[in-house]
């Protein structure tokens, strides 16, 4: 049961990450308009919308993916060295 729940709050935090690169790129296709459009105010909000969601997408994958797993690591290698 609880090897489910961990399979599926993995399954969802990737959705969470999907999700956040694709409204990225959408503020990206966003930016491409305003500038085309002269509107440098909304390209701005756009181009800092986009970054925002990207990076939020890439630190959530790594901090929760590579950052726990890690972290794990070293609580078992403690413990065995402690013996």
């Amino acid at each position: 049961m609880i090897t489910m729940i961990k399979r599926l709050k993995k399954l969802f935090l990737r959705i969470i990450e999907l999700s956040l690169g694709l409204h990225g790129a959408m503020h990206f296709i966003e930016f491409g308009s305003a500038m085309y459009e002269g509107a440098y105010l909304t390209a701005s909000l756009a181009a800092f919308g986009g970054l925002t969601m990207v990076a939020g997408a890439v630190f959530l994958g790594h901090t929760h993916h590579h950052g726990n797993h890690h972290h794990h690591d070293d609580e078992e290698s403690s413990e065995a060295s402690s013996e």
